[in-house]
């Protein structure tokens, strides 16, 4: 159930960033450099968050 409450809470962070954040905010002032940019973190934090909720935790 947990994982499904994150991968909810990733996909809106992205819905935000993409459909708010980049067009209203970022693409105004920073162009499509910052566009850019903007996609690859939300992009890398996505799939750091992603890999770290299905890693296997080591048995002792």
């Amino acid at each position: 159930m947990q994982k499904i409450i994150r991968l909810c809470l990733i996909g809106s962070l992205h819905a935000t960033c993409y459909l708010w954040l980049i067009p209203r905010v970022i693409l105004p002032r920073f162009g499509s450099t910052g566009s850019k940019v903007a996609v690859a973190c939300v992009v890398t934090l996505s799939l750091i968050l992603v890999t770290l909720m299905f890693r296997k935790k080591k048995q002792p």
